[in-house]
C-alpha cells in the first residue's frame, strides 16, 4: 500500500503518453466531431438534470466544448469548476464558455463573479479508467472531494478509449464513476439508476 502513490504516478505518466499519442494522430475533423452529441444514456441523464458541471478540456483531454454547446442549446444550466485551494471544487454557472478565464494551473475556469451552483451531473476528466469504474485523475483529489460533497450528483467520466487500463489502484478516498463515455463506447456501473 505504501507503493500506491508511486504506482499511480507511473500510471499517470504512461496514460498521458498514450492519450497524447492517440490525440495527435487524429485529424482536425475527427477532433471537432468527437463528443459532439451525447450518446443516448448520457443524453437521458442530461435531460433529467438541471445543472450540468463540465470541465475545461486541455491538450489531449476529451473535449467538452461541443457538449457545453449542446447543453446550452437544450436549455440546461452549465457550470465549470473553479479550484479553491484543497477544498472541493466550486462549480460556477456560465452562460457562454467564452466567459471562462485562465485560472488554476492555466485551466480555464469561471471568474469569481459567476454564481456558485449545485450540480446534478458532474462530467469529469481523467488520465485513465478501468472497467470497475475506477478513475485516475491528476492526483490532487479535487474531483474526489467534490463527489463526496455532492453525493447525489451523477458522476460521468469522459475519456478516449486508449485511456482504459486493466486496473486502477483505488485508495479509500477515491470515488468511482457511474458512467464512462469514450469516442467508441459507453461503460455503465451496474448500480447506475436512470
Amino acid at each position: 500500500m505504501n507503493n500506491l502513490p508511486e504506482i499511480k504516478k507511473k500510471l499517470r505518466e504512461e496514460y498521458r503518453r498514450r492519450r497524447d499519442a492517440f490525440y495527435n494522430q487524429l485529424d482536425a475533423a475527427t477532433k471537432g466531431l468527437a463528443f459532439r452529441r451525447p450518446p443516448s444514456p448520457l443524453a437521458k441523464l442530461i435531460e433529467q438534470s438541471d445543472v450540468i458541471a463540465l470541465y475545461s478540456s486541455m491538450g489531449s483531454e476529451a473535449p467538452t466544448a461541443r457538449l457545453a454547446e449542446y447543453c446550452i442549446e437544450i436549455g440546461k444550466t452549465i457550470a465549470f469548476p473553479a479550484v479553491t485551494g484543497d477544498s472541493p471544487l466550486e462549480f460556477r454557472q456560465v452562460d457562454n464558455i467564452e466567459l471562462l478565464e485562465t485560472g488554476y494551473q492555466n485551466i480555464s475556469e469561471p471568474g469569481a463573479d459567476c454564481p456558485v451552483v449545485r450540480p446534478d451531473l458532474i462530467v469529469t476528466p481523467m488520465v485513465a479508467f478501468d472497467r470497475s469504474m475506477g478513475r485516475l485523475g491528476q492526483g490532487k483529489g479535487h474531483y474526489d472531494r467534490s463527489f463526496e460533497k455532492y453525493p447525489e450528483a451523477s458522476r460521468i467520466g469522459l475519456a478516449w478509449s486508449v485511456q482504459e487500463a486493466d486496473n486502477i489502484p483505488m485508495q479509500p478516498h477515491d470515488v468511482t464513476l457511474q458512467m464512462i463515455v469514450t469516442e467508441s463506447e459507453i461503460i455503465q456501473s451496474v448500480n447506475m439508476t436512470s
